[in-house]
């Protein structure tokens, strides 16, 4: 193996480890809206012109759970603010690798269930 096949091994290696500590299996949907760095945009009572609050999405998709998970899975379009859907296109990527259960749970945090 030759030192740039090796370092790209290693690179690769990392990666695995980077995209394993994502992995949030098991956790409460604050803990995953924390970890995705969801409140970073989504403040939980003041929308922007540009996002909207946790508040305003919890009123939107109120009732609407699983529409609320298919949006999180990339298979539904948004009912808040849909003009703007191109800016959450990179960030559902993150939402598209939980697993089922975290997506639930997400979606039960921004619902207040």
């Amino acid at each position: 193996m030759t030192m740039k096949h090796f370092t790209m091994f290693l690179g690769a290696v990392a990666m695995l480890f980077v995209f394993a500590s994502m992995s949030t299996a098991g956790e409460s949907g604050e803990a995953i809206f924390k970890k995705l760095a969801c409140g970073s945009c989504h403040k939980m009572e003041k929308s922007s012109p540009i996002n909207p609050s946790v508040a305003e999405i919890a009123k939107a998709y109120s009732g609407k759970k699983e529409q609320m998970v298919e949006y999180l899975n990339g298979n539904s379009a948004p009912i808040v603010k849909p003009e703007k859907e191109s800016i959450m296109k990179g960030i559902l990527r993150k939402t598209q690798a939980l697993s089922d259960e975290d997506r639930e749970a997400l979606a039960g945090y921004l619902l207040a269930e």
